[in-house]
C-alpha cells in the first residue's frame, strides 16, 4: 500500500471519528433529556398538555359572562384610578391610617371630597353589583387558549385587578356612610374574583390573583376598624378568605410552566425564528433591547457573524443540557411547593430549594464560556419569585383570618382573648399557622385595650413582633408585610396626631 493512501486512510479515520463523537454526545444527551421525561412520567408527573390545563367549566358555573361589561367599563381614567380613597395607609411601622374615616381623599396626586367619589361611584352602580352573580356563578373561565403555550393572551388580567381596585374604593365609601355590610359585600366580591381565577395557569394570573388579594386584606382591614360590623357579616367575610389557596394553585402552574417548556425546547431548536425570539437580541448590536451584562457588569453582545454558528451549536448539543437543567430544576421548585403545602413552613421549603438547587449542574457550555449568555433557569428567576409571593399571601391571609376572629369575639364578649386558643373551635376550628415558619401566628393582648398580632416574616426569626426594618436596611416603605421588615406585624390604628405628622412629612418632601 502506497504511503499516499495510507495518509489518506488515517485521514478519513481522523474525520470519521471527529464526526461521529459529537454525533455520538448529541445522541447521549438526547437520550437522557428522554430518559429522565420518562422517568418523570413513570412517577405520576403531568408532562402532557391534557394533564396541566385546567379542566372544562361548566358554563352555570362560569362567572364570565356576568362580569363581562363590568370588566369594560370600570376604567382607570377615573377618580378611582387617579387618587383613590386610602385603605390600610401605613403611615409608620406598624401603624395605618384609617381612610373611611378621614375627612377627605388626600394623596401625593391631590385632594377630594367623598361627594367626589360617591358621584362616581353612583355612575358606576350597575357594573359593581353585576360581581354579585359571582356567588352562585363561582368560577372564572376566560376561554384561555393554553394551547399556545407561553403566547397565550391574557387580556383579562388587567381588567380584574382594575375592578378590584373599584371595588375597594366602593367599600371603603360605604364605610364612610356607615354601611359595613355594604363594605363587607364589595370585598366578598373582590375576594370571589381571587377565588373564580384560582385555576388560572400562567404564573401571571396567580400574580395579579396574589395582587388582588392583597387589596382585599387592605380594605378587610379597613372593615374591622368599623364599631358597627356585625358579627354576621364577618362570619362570611371569614369564610371567604379560609376558602382562598396560593400554593396549591402554583404548583398548577409550574406543572403547565415546565410543560410549556419542554415544548418550547423542541419548538426552538426546530426553527430560526424561535431561536431568534428568545435569544437574538444577543446578535442585534441596534436592538431597543438592553444588552445583558457580564460578570464585571459589562455590556455582552455577540457579533451577527457568530449567530448561525451558536445556533448550531445551542441546537445540536446545549439545547439539551438547557433542557436538562430547567428540568431538574423545575422539580425542586415543585417538591418545594408540596412541601409548603404540608409542613406550612416557608423556611423549611427555602431551605430544600437552596440545598438542592446547588446540586444540579449548570450547563458545562456555560461554565467553558461565561460570555456566551444563553437563558438558562428561568424557573429559578420567576419561580421562586412566585414561590415567596404565594407563601407570602398564604401567611397574610391566615393574619387576616386571625384579625377577623378576634374582631368577632370581640363583639361577643367586649373584650379580646387573652390567647389565640380561646377562639377555637367557635371562630376558628384551629389556630391559624404562620406560613413562614409552621407555627401558630403570633398574638398577645395590650393592656390599653389593643392586641399584638403578626407573622415572624420571611427571616424566619421571632422578633417579638417588632415591624421595623432589618439593620442596615432603609426605605420609607411601612407596609407591614415588606420584605425586609422584621416581622409582619398587622397594623393598629394611627392616631390623628400620628396622622397629621405624616401629612406634614409628605408634604416637605420636594416634588
Amino acid at each position: 500500500m502506497s504511503r499516499r493512501r495510507k495518509i489518506l486512510i488515517v485521514a478519513g479515520i481522523i474525520f470519521g471519528v471527529a464526526v461521529l463523537i459529537p454525533v455520538i454526545r448529541h445522541y447521549q444527551l438526547c437520550f437522557a433529556v428522554e430518559a429522565y421525561i420518562a422517568e418523570l412520567k413513570a412517577k405520576g408527573e403531568p408532562m402532557e398538555l391534557a394533564q396541566v390545563i385546567p379542566p372544562t367549566v361548566p358554563p352555570e358555573q362560569n362567572g364570565v359572562p356576568f362580569i363581562t361589561n363590568a370588566l369594560a367599563n370600570l376604567k382607570y381614567e377615573s377618580l378611582v384610578g387617579s387618587n383613590p380613597p386610602p385603605a390600610m395607609r401605613a403611615i409608620s411601622f406598624g401603624k395605618a391610617m384609617i381612610g373611611w374615616q378621614q375627612p377627605d381623599i388626600r394623596s401625593s396626586d391631590g385632594t377630594n371630597n367623598w361627594e367626589d367619589l360617591g358621584r362616581e361611584l353612583a355612575t358606576a352602580k350597575s357594573d359593581l353589583d353585576s360581581f354579585q352573580n359571582l356567588t352562585n356563578h363561582p368560577i372564572l373561565d376566560f376561554n384561555l387558549h393554553y394551547q399556545k403555550g407561553f403566547d397565550v393572551q391574557l387580556p383579562n388580567l388587567a381588567s380584574l385587578k382594575r375592578s378590584a381596585q373599584w371595588l375597594s374604593a366602593s367599600a371603603i365609601y360605604d364605610l364612610n356612610q356607615g354601611n359595613p355590610k355594604n363594605a363587607c359585600v364589595d370585598v366578598r366580591e373582590m375576594l370571589a374574583l381571587v377565588k373564580g381565577a384560582t385555576d388560572e395557569r400562567p404564573p401571571i394570573s396567580q400574580l395579579v390573583r396574589i395582587a388582588i388579594a392583597a387589596i382585599g386584606a387592605s380594605a378587610t382591614w379597613e372593615i374591622l376598624q368599623s364599631p358597627d360590623v356585625s358579627d354576621d357579616d364577618l362570619a362570611q367575610l371569614q369564610q371567604d378568605w379560609q376558602s382562598l389557596e396560593y400554593a396549591r394553585p402554583l404548583e398548577k402552574t409550574f406543572e403547565f410552566e415546565r410543560f410549556g417548556e419542554l415544548r418550547q425546547f423542541d419548538k426552538t431548536r426546530t426553527a430560526s425564528e424561535e431561536f431568534n425570539k428568545f435569544w437574538g437580541f444577543f446578535y442585534a448590536p441596534d436592538a431597543a433591547v438592553e444588552p445583558e451584562l457580564d460578570h464585571i457588569g459589562e455590556p455582552i453582545r455577540r457579533s451577527l457573524f457568530l449567530r448561525r454558528c451558536d445556533e448550531f451549536r445551542w441546537r445540536w448539543f446545549w439545547s439539551y443540557e438547557d433542557e436538562m437543567y430547567e428540568l431538574r430544576s423545575f422539580q425542586v421548585v415543585l417538591k418545594a411547593t408540596s412541601m409548603a403545602e404540608t409542613n406550612n413552613s416557608f423556611q423549611t421549603s427555602q431551605s430544600f430549594v437552596s440545598s438542592n438547587l446547588v446540586l444540579i449542574q449548570i450547563p458545562s457550555y456555560v461554565r467553558r464560556n461565561p460570555h456566551i449568555l444563553i437563558r438558562i433557569g428561568r424557573i429559578k428567576d420567576y419561580g421562586l419569585a412566585a414561590f415567596r409571593k404565594a407563601i407570602k399571601s398564604e401567611a397574610a391571609k391566615n393574619v387576616v383570618v386571625t384579625a377577623i376572629a378576634l374582631k368577632r369575639y370581640q363583639l361577643r364578649h367586649q373584650k379580646l382573648p387573652s390567647a389565640l386558643q380561646e377562639l377555637t373551635p367557635d371562630l376558628v376550628k384551629t389556630i391559624p399557622i404562620d406560613w413562614m415558619d409552621g407555627q401558630p401566628v403570633r398574638y398577645r393582648p395590650n393592656a390599653d385595650g389593643t392586641f399584638l398580632l403578626y407573622s415572624v416574616g420571611e427571616g424566619g426569626v421571632d422578633d417579638g413582633g417588632n415591624p421595623s426594618l432589618e439593620k442596615n436596611v432603609k426605605g420609607s416603605n411601612f407596609y407591614w408585610q415588606s420584605d425586609h421588615a422584621l416581622d409582619w406585624v398587622w397594623p393598629q390604628p394611627a392616631t390623628a396626631q400620628e396622622i397629621q405628622k405624616y401629612y406634614e412629612e409628605q408634604a416637605a418632601k420636594p416634588k
